[in-house]
């Protein structure tokens, strides 16, 4: 099956879906406790990408954290089922449609292209002139709508609905001729329903009910702060932040020291972040350099990204759209964390620190609930690695197509141009 055919898949049910459930969650209630053998787990981390699958199939311990994985899964979905969840009538239309989609999924893959283009739109049109199929289709569509304020806010367009339709109705034809051919029965196949089934579950009962229990206080995010001293950079770049203001202050050239001290991409331009007008940086930034006279130095001023030092060089009035706006050209220095990650949101440490709570809360909740569950997962199974990818002829190693469904790695930053932090003086996202 192409990707084009497997993209109309996932379309659809992202569409139907978009409020974050996942769509491979499927399999009707099971009876008795998960207990799973050393080839269900074989199937299970050989059914991994192939970095993943390769990662398994070289490291033991990488196994036995896959093993704990998928054993706290089941648990968390064994005492989901124990408190109802998946029994409301949307969460069972929910799960009715999931399996459909996955054994749809498994018909499209045995029957390759030609197969799946046996399914013609009258096929779909006559599927849907049978009432009980109708309206089948019009609840997927009200739960939808029930979940997503924003979505039931829209007018679907005919044509969206029609092209909805008969993305549906293509999944239910084939999940019907699966059936006809015993697909729903392979151990694969079962295995996997088994598994996304208790994924859609534990989900459901983390956010209803798990969550609060993870959820980190102020005192034990502080408390964990004091017993982790060295987590505690603020303090730190606080008192850097304050002995580069007396410097700057007494006269030392600001740009060099920008240079010197700066965590962020202005550093190489000595500080500057040219001209900017209100709305363009954080809060906490702009009310402190919109503050400053020409040639005036800040405090420290704190905010999401660290310490800045702030210097204003000039400022001016323009006219936009028909009414004055003041603008200013300012210069700062940036006291965070190196080696912080470049690409993600900045932290603080009171962020890492609660991040490390919330982990450790979860995980005793978690190993809490594989206590008290009957569930039972091997540690020691075998992998066999995935069959390595053969470059096309020409390429050197490492430049042929990524596996089909894995993403190209991103290119590495230039040594010549190192990838600079995110910076207070980008427009804010609207």
């Amino acid at each position: 099956m192409n990707s084009t055919k497997k993209a109309l898949i996932a379309a659809a049910v992202a569409v139907i879906f978009a409020t974050g459930l996942i769509y491979w969650q499927v399999k009707a209630r099971k009876a008795g406790p998960v207990e799973l053998s050393a080839d269900d787990m074989t199937i299970l981390a050989e059914d991994q990408p192939p970095q993943m699958r390769a990662r398994l199939a070289a490291d033991e311990a990488a196994r036995k954290d896959f093993a704990q994985d998928v054993r706290r899964l089941f648990a968390v979905a064994e005492e989901a089922e124990s408190h109802g969840v998946g029994n409301t009538p949307d969460m069972k239309r929910q799960l009715e449609f999931q399996k459909a989609s996955v054994i749809a999924q498994n018909y499209f893959d045995e029957v390759g292209e030609s197969g799946a283009g046996d399914i013609k739109d009258t096929d779909v049109d006559e599927f849907f002139k049978q009432p009980v199929n109708q309206h089948k289709f019009d609840q997927i569509i009200a739960d939808a709508k029930s979940k997503d304020p924003q979505f039931a806010a829209q007018e679907i367009p005919p044509e969206q609905l029609n092209m909805l339709k008969q993305r549906l109705g293509r999944i239910y034809i084939a999940e019907k001729k699966a059936l006809d051919q015993g697909l729903d029965k392979k151990p694969k196949v079962r295995l996997q329903m088994l598994l996304q089934h208790a994924r859609v579950l534990a989900q459901k009962y983390a956010v209803d009910k798990l969550q609060e229990k993870m959820k980190p206080t102020d005192e034990e995010v502080a408390a964990y702060l004091t017993s982790h001293p060295e987590l505690d950079t603020d303090k730190k770049n606080r008192a850097t932040a304050e002995e580069v203001l007396k410097r700057a202050r007494a006269g030392e050239d600001f740009g060099k020291l920008a240079q010197e001290f700066s965590t962020d991409g202005s550093k190489d331009k000595g500080g500057d972040l040219g001209w900017f007008g209100h709305g363009a940086m954080v809060p906490e930034f702009e009310q402190a350099a919109y503050a400053l006279k020409p040639g005036e130095i800040s405090d420290v001023v704190q905010s999401k990204f660290g310490f800045h030092i702030i210097k204003l060089e000039e400022r001016k009035t323009e006219t936009k759209d028909g009414k004055p706006e003041e603008t200013v050209h300012a210069r700062h220095i940036l006291i965070s964390d190196a080696g912080a990650n470049p690409f993600g949101p900045p932290q603080s440490s009171r962020d890492r620190a609660k991040a490390a709570v919330e982990q450790e809360k979860a995980k005793k909740v978690l190993d809490e609930i594989v206590a008290r569950s009957h569930v039972k997962v091997p540690d020691n199974y075998s992998v066999k690695p995935p069959e390595p990818q053969q470059a096309p002829q020409g390429l050197p190693p490492g430049f042929g197509a990524p596996p089909e469904g894995q993403e190209p790695p991103a290119p590495a930053p230039s040594p010549a141009k190192p990838a600079a932090k995110q910076s207070p003086a980008k427009p804010k996202q609207k």
